[in-house]
């Protein structure tokens, strides 16, 4: 199953991606750095944040944030 992603918003939940775009540093620090898997897992009941799950932690990360990390999906 192909699925294109352009952006880490975009990911469907259950699926693991990995980064193929260098991120801001602040980013870089969470964990977020380019050969990263990372897999989105929940939505926050606010709107607008989605959890993630990369190396082995939960971190909430803005859509407007996940929208500048360029991925592609591996399972």
């Amino acid at each position: 199953m192909q699925i294109n992603c352009k952006n880490m918003s975009e990911v469907p939940f259950g699926m693991v991606c990995e980064i193929v775009s260098e991120p801001s540093l602040h980013l870089m620090d969470l964990g977020f750095y380019k050969g990263a898997k990372v897999c989105p897992f929940a939505v926050c009941l606010c709107g607008g944040t989605r959890l993630y799950e990369v190396k082995q932690t939960q971190i909430a990360l803005r859509n407007q944030d996940a929208q500048n990390i360029a991925v592609k999906v591996v399972i």
